[in-house]
């Protein structure tokens, strides 16, 4: 079985100081910052290549979630359409050479953009599709949907899957909820072994590894994190987590998946280090 190679798409980001950052990602209990800093939250995609075949997971945020440069909690944020075509440029590709497009989940930040390849089939679980059409009355408060998808999928040449099926010869979905109904990780066989893109499962090595006690900007600069509460043990769910039962069960399967649980073989949705490292 030929391996595929992975690569990170930056596709925008939002600033936040870390403190706001770590009580997003422990939504109870989360420990005091001592040394507050200022850090780049990236929105990622990632393109799957092996040959001539090209898979894009998840593709951003839409610009119009921006209010004078500002996206969720008046936060400074960038983003958009420009962000994808400049990234599929870097890596020497166009949107029209996608042939697939798979969703981890259809939030605003990952899911904005899709108008844009044109040749894919759009690829996301059948629960998700339900959730975006039906959200409940919390995610309309956070605007975690944007109804505007609705039609831009249904005009879209989309396949709703539901539950764990073989994508194509080496690359997997599993349905893993818990950040929401719909979630799914995407297993990828590579020359190191299987790694899982878990969307916002996990949203960073934060709350995968919560041993962890450094962070890496986007700068590539290290910060000092503090100790995760020994209570939570391996991973931590983010305060945007519609069902903490699926969350865990949902954590046992990705570790079961991926050759190694640690940084490198399971990708967060919105890990900083990976501007800079890649995978």
């Amino acid at each position: 079985m030929n391996p595929w190679n992975i690569k990170v798409l930056y596709l925008g980001k939002i600033t936040m100081p870390f403190s706001t950052m770590i009580s997003v990602h422990y939504p109870f209990n989360a420990p005091k910052v001592t040394e507050d800093f200022t850090i780049g939250g990236p929105y990622l995609g990632f393109l799957l290549q092996r040959g001539d075949r090209n898979i894009v997971v998840d593709t951003g945020i839409s610009e119009k979630f921006f209010i004078d440069g500002k996206a969720w909690a008046g936060l400074p944020a960038e983003g958009g359409k420009s962000y994808v075509l400049k990234a599929l440029s870097k890596e020497g590709i166009r949107p029209e050479d996608i042939e697939m497009v798979v969703y981890t989940h259809l939030h605003n930040d990952h899911a904005a953009n899709c108008g844009l390849f044109t040749n894919a089939k759009i690829i996301f679980q059948k629960d998700e599709w339900q959730n975006l059409l039906d959200p409940l009355p919390a995610q309309k408060v956070r605007k975690d949907y944007d109804p505007d998808l609705i039609d831009e999928l249904r005009s879209a040449n989309c396949i709703k899957v539901d539950g764990d099926i073989e994508l194509t010869d080496g690359v997997k979905l599993y349905k893993t909820p818990g950040h929401t109904v719909g979630s799914q990780s995407v297993a990828v066989n590579t020359n190191k072994g299987v790694v899982v893109l878990v969307g916002d499962l996990l949203t960073s090595y934060i709350s995968a590894f919560p041993y962890l006690r450094e962070i890496m900007d986007m700068e590539g600069r290290k910060h000092p994190i503090p100790a995760a509460p020994e209570a939570f043990g391996q991973g931590i769910p983010g305060g945007i987590t519609y069902d903490f039962y699926s969350f865990y069960a949902s954590l046992n399967k990705v570790k079961t998946i991926a050759s190694r649980y640690e940084p490198g073989f399971i990708i967060p949705g919105h890990e900083t280090s990976l501007v800079l490292t890649g995978i």
